[in-house]
């Protein structure tokens, strides 16, 4: 039938946190803090600098605990086939024999024993040794800086203090997107929020967004989300048995969708308005339009896939994809661009696949274009698209206004970070509206597929639904979505992990390949 899987509940929460406390030694701790202050050293200027200038420069990587911050990213966050490096690195820098090896001559002292850890060396020595690694013979080694570099730079900008602000902002001339923009509601469901603050007059759609109905999140109570699923016409059964290969529950639909982004999103809410029962499961989380906090670091870490640092093999690519409710479509730039001819034709042609070279597949264009009210006017152009448009006037280059799936009148500069006025017309502003309000379908959220069930009979091999995992705090548990129709559409990266994986453990090295 199909194989069950299911993690150990009784990891104590005590001991995850245990775990992840000693991730790094002090040791590791005191070679990371001298690589991110080598990245980032407190540097003296004259006195005629702006005070905001002298704060910046004067402030070092450690100054503003950015290892610490590294360290968790390194730690817990970030899934790279080659995150053992960091680790291996940094011990080898806590060792006097390693730093040597890793670093050469220019590590050692004038004194005896010579040899020294890499915290010891002089920093004007420790950056040229860092240099040293960005264009070395040796790949790891330029993978590790690369990878040092851009992870340091990346907490060291993006963090920020209890006001919300960074020591750099200012100095750099970065203006955050709304300074009184709210952090993300932490209470257990929207009524509760309501009812503590004494809001009821205020509708729960304006305040958690228009998808707050349909949005069902197992890790803050399971019972609840259950009775909702039931309620909301998706029967739920949990398996008698307590074998450890049984799922926590079952739940039974017509259509399962993985993913909730311009694939899986559009699909879901045609099929819900079609009279189908609908479950679409997202990896991510949903954040309201209320309650995004517009901060570059939290957006990242909140509704970006991988954290925001998932990266190729070499590192020599960050690839950013959507990991929130929408998602690419929640936070990409609004650019909307059709299918180009050569690329239709390609499928149509070269791939026999000839739905596309047909009006059919037009047709569906022009709806979609249509729902997402995609248009190419602009009442303000962006800076740096002004920019790019004189200079390819002044060299004789044709220049198109890129569409967007937004109003002429919309320009607010971060649409990267989420659309807090719902201005760009994502998937979580359309069809995913279709799919609650039509009263036959559910989201979700925080929800990893981990494989389509497949029935066989014969040679004859069929989709029955789809097995996935949830939960918090280090306890993770596996459930089952039993569905007539199975859609997986959880973007270019994960869809074919999940494919691979159904496919079995003799093509599963495949997923982890660079993209």
């Amino acid at each position: 039938m199909y194989k069950k899987e299911k993690r150990n509940k009784n990891t104590s929460s005590s001991s995850m946190e245990k775990k992840k406390k000693n991730a790094y030694s002090a040791a590791l701790m005191e070679e990371l803090t001298a690589v991110c202050d080598t990245f980032l050293p407190s540097i003296h200027l004259s006195d005629h600098h702006r005070h905001h200038h002298h704060q910046f420069y004067q402030t070092s990587a450690s100054m503003t605990q950015t290892p610490h911050h590294l360290a968790e990213l390194l730690g817990e966050k970030i899934k790279h086939p080659k995150i053992y490096l960091s680790r291996l690195a940094l011990f080898s820098l806590s060792t006097r024999l390693g730093t040597f090896i890793l670093c050469g001559r220019k590590s050692l002292s004038e004194n005896f024993p010579y040899l020294q850890r890499f915290s010891r060396v002089l920093p004007h020595k420790r950056e040229q040794i860092l240099l040293s690694w960005s264009d070395s013979c040796f790949s790891l080694l330029r993978i590790l800086y690369a990878g040092l570099k851009i992870f340091t730079l990346l907490v060291f900008f993006t963090q920020v203090n209890d006001k919300d602000e960074n020591v750099s902002w200012e100095a750099i001339g970065y203006s955050r997107p709304d300074h009184k923009a709210r952090k993300p509601v932490t209470h257990n469901t929207p009524h509760e929020k309501a009812r503590e603050k004494g809001e009821g007059c205020i509708s729960e759609k304006e305040r958690f967004g228009p998808l707050y109905n349909g949005i069902i999140n197992l890790n803050q109570s399971r019972e609840i989300a259950l009775h909702k699923l039931e309620k909301s016409g998706f029967p739920v059964s949990i398996p008698h048995s307590n074998g450890t290969s049984d799922p926590s529950f079952i739940v039974k639909c017509d259509v399962v969708v993985v993913g909730s982004g311009s694939g899986g999103g559009v699909v879901a809410g045609v099929l819900a308005e079609a009279g189908y029962k609908v479950l679409v499961l997202e990896k991510g989380s949903y954040l309201a339009r209320s309650n995004l906090s517009l901060l570059e670091g939290q957006t990242i870490d909140q509704m970006y896939l991988g954290n925001g640092v998932l990266g190729t093999d070499n590192m020599d690519v960050l690839l950013l994809a959507g990991s929130t409710v929408g998602g690419g479509s929640t936070i990409n730039w609004s650019a909307s661009i059709r299918t180009p001819p050569h690329v239709i034709k390609d499928w149509s042609e070269n791939h026999k696949l000839e739905m596309f070279g047909g009006e059919i597949y037009e047709n569906a264009l022009d709806v979609v274009c249509e729902k997402m009210g995609v248009q190419s006017e602009f009442e303000q152009e962006g800076f740096n698209s002004m920019i790019l448009r004189k200079g390819c006037e002044k060299l004789g280059y044709p220049v198109e206004s890129i569409p967007r799936n937004a109003g002429p009148d919309h320009h607010c500069g971060w649409c990267n970070l989420g659309c807090r006025d719902g201005k760009k017309k994502g998937v979580s502003e359309t069809w995913l509206v279709d799919l609650v309000e039509s009263g036959n379908g559910a989201i979700l959220t925080e929800c990893e597929a981990l494989k389509v069930i497949v029935d066989q009979k014969g040679r004859k091999k069929r989709a029955r639904g789809v097995s996935f995992m949830f939960g918090s705090d280090g306890v993770k548990e596996i459930a089952v979505i039993e569905s007539r129709i199975t859609v997986v559409a959880c973007g270019a990266i994960c869809t074919r992990l999940v494919i691979v994986i159904t496919c079995g453990s003799r093509r599963r090295r495949e997923a982890t390949k660079e993209p």
